[in-house]
């Protein structure tokens, strides 16, 4: 998935993760490397990731630090999920297993 969004979005892209911090580590210890570095790569994590985990990460890829996001925090997937949690109640018996 990385390689075809580099490839297909070019130079300066950078992508929000949970675990932004590991997955970088991750790339570049893949065979995504090489392309990575060439079109500066990197990944972001949201505003709400721990304080005190890798704090040297945060200031380079917190993405508060950031040109361009405005207001974003990155975590809208999560907070979509969470929000789809109270259908649960309404749909839990619209399946024929229950």
């Amino acid at each position: 998935v990385v390689l075809k969004l580099i490839t297909t979005f070019g130079d300066g892209l950078g992508g929000g993760y949970d675990i932004g911090c590991w997955f970088q580590t991750t790339i570049a210890r893949s065979t995504l490397r090489p392309q990575a570095q060439f079109l500066n790569h990197t990944c972001l994590v949201g505003a709400f990731h721990g304080h005190a985990h890798h704090c040297l990460y945060q200031l380079s890829h917190l993405m508060l630090y950031m040109e361009g996001l405005g207001l974003e925090d990155l975590e809208t997937c999560k907070s979509t999920f969470s929000k789809s949690n109270i259908l649960t109640c309404t749909v839990r018996y619209a399946t024929a297993f229950h």
